[in-house]
């Protein structure tokens, strides 16, 4: 009798884990930022503040990104990660944007004609113990005079 009540309490301890809600994350965009140019692209950063409101740590994997310019679908991306955002924390999220030179040429062709306006939609991945999880994360701005793409 002891034995079976040890086996149905771990039974509904076990079961208890899986069977608990995840909240989403969320995530706010600091900066979308274009860092060099050259011969074979730009590179830029984005930098995420995210916010795991979890009683544990859930690891992102990775995020694709997508830039649109001027209402133009400019550049897509993929970034692989493996970082784990905190229980209850908020973790900042640097990563590197890649833009092969064809895409910049086109970008820069928007920009001539006059194109300011600019929206970075990011779906990141997370990993959890129940199964996959994304979050989509929407940013607009407009191009400033000094840097490409600046801050909020």
């Amino acid at each position: 009798m002891r034995s079976l009540a040890m086996v149905a309490c771990t039974t509904a301890f076990g079961c208890s884990i899986f069977m608990r809600s995840i909240e989403r994350p969320q995530a706010t965009v600091q900066e979308v930022s274009l860092a060099s140019a050259g011969l074979t692209g730009v590179s830029g950063q984005l930098r995420l503040d995210v916010t795991n409101p979890n009683s544990f740590g859930v690891p992102l994997s990775g995020i694709d990104w997508q830039l649109s310019l001027g209402g133009a679908r400019a550049v897509t991306g993929r970034v692989e990660l493996s970082q784990t955002i905190p229980a209850r924390g908020v973790a900042p999220i640097t990563t590197t944007l890649t833009i092969e030179a064809r895409d910049a040429f086109a970008m820069a062709s928007a920009l001539s004609a006059g194109a300011r306006g600019y929206r970075l939609t990011a779906q990141l991945h997370f990993s959890t113990a129940v199964g996959p999880l994304e979050l989509e994360v929407e940013h607009a701005g407009t191009l400033g005079t000094g840097a490409l793409f600046g801050g909020r």
